[in-house]
Parts: structure tokens; sequence; C-alpha cells
């Protein structure tokens, strides 16, 4: 008996959620005097956010995102709109007041681009831009690389030379001729990578050399950055700083911390950490991996940790300054 009232319940529930979010979607169409994409009907339901209590908000967005959740589910072809739609609705979620009774809105806090990406992702795909899958490459594999992108047309990735590693990446420093690198180029090394991984890299290198070959690899820049402004600002409206592509950089950057600093045990594996990470970066010194960037992050997720040729680890000048004596700067996305 048990069982079948709380199936009850549950299908009492849903049938609920499913009125609820007809009588929303039927109320906003006819509002706009024609059908709304699931994208739009979400970025209503956020602009009437301010009318509407906590609770009626979170009823609603509950009813939206479960009909979201079964449009894509039944209509696999219109699952990345229903994704991006859905990504809409949850970062409202910290835009409601706790029992302190101060905001704290997604604005306020700052947030490493590995939390957005999936998001970011699924928006891009989701537009009609022929470009939204290089902007998913891009951003995939600079979170994975740290690299700049600047660095991407000269780029050679493939089977490592090291037989202790399954594949690398040689860069060319982009800030070497003027002696802010540790050389002119840097050597990645990962002992196993995913194959999605393994071919997004591939492909994202390839479309920036090809680019830089035909003398428009700024161009694509240029147009990536302005898909990725038009993503971030229909998924991110409250924010007032956005992911940029140069935060997947910095996304990378704190995993390497967590991995390499965080976990050290004393002073000098610290050091030696921060050292790691100023040569993945391609920094001259470890000052920088110090006091820039993005502040230390999660350690594990869908991109494994690279690790820096030793002789490149040895050519990083020891600039190191203990945190208590030196605030971190956050990254700014």
């Amino acid at each position: 008996m048990t069982t079948n009232k709380t199936t009850t319940r549950k299908e009492k529930t849903e049938d609920s959620y499913r009125r609820r979010a007809k009588q929303i979607a039927t109320a906003a169409s006819k509002k706009a005097k024609r059908p709304l994409s699931p994208t739009e009907l979400a970025q209503t339901m956020v602009a009437r956010r301010p009318q509407l209590a906590a609770a009626s908000f979170r009823q609603n967005r509950a009813a939206v995102t479960f009909m979201l959740n079964e449009v894509a589910l039944n209509q696999p072809a219109l699952d990345p709109q229903t994704r991006a739609a859905i990504a809409i609705l949850k970062d409202v979620e910290s835009v409601e007041r706790p029992d302190d009774g101060v905001p704290h809105t997604s604005a306020q806090k700052q947030k490493r681009l590995d939390d957005d990406l999936d998001r970011i992702c699924h928006g891009a795909l989701a537009t009609t831009s022929p470009n939204a899958s290089a902007l998913v490459d891009c951003l995939t594999v600079g979170s994975l690389t740290g690299a700049r992108l600047v660095e991407w047309p000269t780029a050679k990735f493939g089977p490592s030379s090291d037989p202790d590693y399954a594949w690398q990446l040689t860069l060319v420093n982009g800030k070497h001729s003027n002696g802010r690198a540790h050389g002119e180029t840097r050597v990645l090394r990962w002992e196993w990578l995913p194959e999605d991984l393994v071919a997004q890299t591939k492909a994202w290198i390839f479309a920036a050399r090809e680019a830089a070959a035909n003398g428009c690899y700024d161009t694509l820049i240029s147009t990536l950055e302005s898909l990725m402004r038009r993503v971030t600002k229909q998924l991110f409206p409250r924010r007032q700083r956005r992911p940029t592509l140069s935060s997947a950089r910095h996304a990378a950057t704190a995993r390497w911390k967590m991995n390499y600093v965080v976990s050290a045990r004393s002073p000098e594996d610290k050091e030696l950490g921060l050292a790691i990470v100023a040569a993945l970066l391609g920094h001259a010194t470890d000052e920088t991996a110090t006091r820039h960037y993005a502040r230390a992050g999660e350690a594990g997720g869908r991109f494994p940790t690279p690790t820096p040729a030793p002789e490149e680890v040895a050519r990083v000048r020891k600039r190191y300054r203990a945190p208590m004596s030196v605030k971190c700067e956050e990254w700014k996305p």
C-alpha cells in the first residue's frame, strides 16, 4: 500500500507540473502573440522573476523544467534548445534571498568556467551559428590545456615521445620574445586522455591552423568571441561579468593549482607545485602562478591533469611569495 500511495503521489505531482507548465507556456505565447522557443520561454520567466514570490517562482521553474526534460526525452532534435533553457532557469537559483536577508546574486559571485562549460556548450549548439562547434572545441580544449588563443595555430598534438605518457601537446610560448616565458616552447603530457578530448583537440588545432594559413585566424577568434558574448548574455543575464574565451585558461590554472599546490604538504613542495603550474602555463617565474590567475579549484572532473617537461620546470625562476603575505587575485571571467 505504501508503494501505491507513493506512486500515486508522484503521478499527481507530475500531472500538476504538466498542467502548470502548459499554463505558463500558453500564457507567455499568448502575450508574445506567437509560439515561443524553449529558450524564449525561459527568458520570459526570468524577466518576470522580480514580480513573483520566491516560492511561486520555484514552483513555476520546477514545472517548466520538468516539461522541458520530457520534451528533450521525447523529441531528441530539440535537446540542445531544451538544455539551454534549463540552464537559463537554473542560473536564477542564486538570485533568491537566503534567510540572512542579503541578496546573493550570480553577478556577485565569480564562478569557474568549469561550472558553466556544459551550459555554455549546450547554449552555443542550440543556436543556428555555423561556428557553434568551433566554439565548443575552443572552450573545451582550452580548459584541458590552458593554452593561449595565440598559441593554437602552431600547436602540435599527438602521441607522446616519452613512453611514460600517452599524449603530448607542444606549444610555442606566446610571450617568449619579451622574456616572460621560460623558453620558446613548452610541452604538456598526459598519461591518458578520453577519445572525445583527443578528437576535439585535433579538430580545434586543425581549424586554427587552417584559419591562420588563410590569414583569417583573428577573424575566427573575433567571431567566436561574439558568439560567446551572445550565448553567455542569454544564459547568465544577471551577471555583471561573464566567461570569455580566455576564461578557459584560467579554469585550467585553477585545477592545476589544486592538484599541484594546494595538495602540497610542505613549503618546499608548494614551491615545486607553483613551478610546475608556471611551466604548464609557459611563465618564466612562479610569481604569476602565486599572485595571479584563478584561485585553486576542483582537481578532478573531466579534464586529466597534464605534466610538464622536467627541464622546463627547472627553468622557471623562483619568485615564490607566501599566500599569507600576498592576497591571491581571483580570475575575472
